[in-house]
């Protein structure tokens, strides 16, 4: 009778082992199903979800969460944040464009805050992206952002004003970018396309603004793409806390000093013409030197204007 319980026992033990092996691996593929039913493999859309571009970003117009990879030092006061994405998976940006973060609780009364930042690695990278990110002693969300260790969660999204009208390809013969501190996150993102798509020949010649040597962000990046394509990319560093300090000699530095003004455009970028274009990124006294604003047309006694470059000409990142 003991060795028949026994018995008895073990088979009721393993059907229970059975039966919920059954419904854990019905569990699982219900679930794969589920997820090969509401995203679309091919183009990476998911129903229910709305995206702002098409073919789509990863993230759609409605906040998304990912983990931090890897936090990297750049300079005193920026660093290089890579987040995960699921194997295998592209975040597959429009070039040009931006994604927002969101900084919870970081806000005014606690409320979320969110800031648009231009991821700075290329769309052929698998599983991860970058972003530059500057730390202000006034900035919500750079505070947020400057205080992520690996393996915290993050939320993003992509809307429509996140994205430029302009595309690559870009159809232009040659390109000058004209970047100041952060603003060359957008200029580093189109380089990569643009450097590296079999058969698009563009010029680029990037100024790229600072106010001393110790500032400036992604150098060795810059570098690497000027080393590897010494006949299409430039880049002139140019630093300054003022349009005429030239201090930065004093330590040794043998660059441009000052500011991009009149005179180093004029000497350094490519000229007024219909196959050129001019890209400006920065902050708001730059644009307004430059452009006349950040919005809005070009005005006749900007720099650009004086040098006869038209609004067709110039794109605002």
């Amino acid at each position: 009778a003991i060795v028949a319980q026994v018995l008895v026992e073990g088979i009721l033990a393993r059907a229970v082992m059975i039966l919920l092996f059954v419904c854990v691996l019905g569990f699982t593929v219900a679930h794969a199903q589920q997820g090969d039913e509401t995203c679309d493999a091919k183009t990476g859309k998911c129903s229910g979800l709305e995206y702002a571009s098409d073919p789509p970003c990863y993230f759609p117009t409605s906040f998304h969460g990912v983990n931090v990879k890897e936090v990297r030092r750049d300079t005193h006061n920026a660093k290089v944040i890579s987040f995960e994405l699921p194997e295998g998976m592209s975040l597959n940006l429009p070039v040009s464009s931006a994604i927002l973060m969101n900084a919870p609780g970081y806000g005014k009364d606690g409320k979320d805050v969110f800031k648009p930042y231009n991821p700075i690695n290329s769309n052929t990278d698998l599983g991860t992206f970058s972003l530059l990110v500057k730390s202000y002693e006034q900035g919500a969300v750079s505070k947020f952002a400057d205080g992520l260790k690996p393996g915290d969660r993050v939320e993003f999204k992509q809307i429509k004003g996140n994205i430029k009208k302009w595309i690559h390809p870009f159809g232009k013969d040659s390109i000058t970018m004209l970047a100041g501190g952060t603003g060359i996150a957008p200029m580093v993102q189109a380089l990569h396309p643009l450097l590296t798509t079999p058969g698009d020949e563009t010029r680029i010649r990037l100024l790229y603004g600072n106010l001393s040597p110790k500032d400036i962000m992604l150098k060795s990046e810059l570098d690497a793409f000027a080393a590897a394509h010494p006949d299409r990319f430039q880049v002139h560093y140019i630093v300054g806390t003022s349009p005429d300090d030239a201090s930065a000699k004093d330590g040794g530095w043998t660059g441009e000093t000052g500011w991009i003004d009149e005179e180093k455009v004029r000497r350094l970028a490519f000229p007024p013409d219909q196959s050129t274009v001019v890209w400006v990124c920065g902050v708001d006294d730059m644009y307004k030197s430059l452009a006349g604003g950040r919005a809005g047309k070009l005005k006749p006694d900007s720099v650009l204007a004086r040098l006869g470059y038209t609004e067709s000409m110039i794109w605002r990142q």
